[in-house]
């Protein structure tokens, strides 16, 4: 063999062995790439607005309960949650449900604080004022209620609806805030409905 060409062979055998080890390099990334979890990215949920959608979820279950929620307790409750809402950050489709949620809850409370107030006039216009901002809040239970009291003459839209029927309406809307709420910010939780 010639001086000359022993050196060319020894570049080629090299060049060779390179070549085959980089491609099997190459497929062995490739490999481990189809088999790699898939990374999906979460909503970021501050501890604030965890604890404002657990109040939430509490709430509801309260509310849904066999004995339901007193007016006291969901009075605290909702201040409560007002408080740790107003230091919560994150997820932006969570916060905007669990701001609704909270929205809902203050009319819920307002209409049913009206009760506090003495006279039949100064009760319904208290209710017919809060039932103003559910209609313009809910469209949908505007169109109910005034199905409900269609063809009679009230001087109060409320002295026609049922006190417990229009806080339901209202807390159904709160219910879908906060099962929206509770299914970005936590996919495992479900809310959990009463047995009765």
């Amino acid at each position: 063999m010639d001086k000359a060409l022993k050196p060319l062979l020894k570049l080629a055998l090299a060049l060779t062995v390179v070549t085959l080890f980089t491609n099997r390099i190459f497929q062995l990334v490739k490999v481990k790439a189809q088999y790699a979890p898939v990374v999906t990215s979460q909503a970021i949920i501050s501890t604030a607005l965890k604890a404002a959608v657990e109040e939430l979820r509490v709430m509801q279950i309260k509310i849904e309960g066999e004995g339901g929620i007193n007016q006291k307790e969901y009075g605290e409750n909702l201040d409560n949650l007002i408080n740790i809402v107003n230091n919560a950050y994150g997820d932006s489709k969570t916060l905007a449900a669990v701001r609704s949620a909270v929205e809902g809850h203050k009319l819920a409370r307002a209409f049913w604080q009206c009760n506090r107030i003495e006279g039949y006039d100064e009760l319904h216009a208290c209710r017919d004022k809060v039932i103003k901002s559910v209609f313009h809040r809910y469209p949908d239970i505007e169109a109910k209620a005034k199905a409900a009291v269609a063809g009679e003459n009230l001087s109060y839209i409320s002295a026609g609806l049922d006190e417990q029927a229009v806080l339901h309406a209202i807390w159904e809307k709160t219910a879908k805030d906060t099962e929206t709420a509770v299914a970005v910010s936590n996919p495992n939780l479900h809310l959990k409905k009463s047995s009765s």
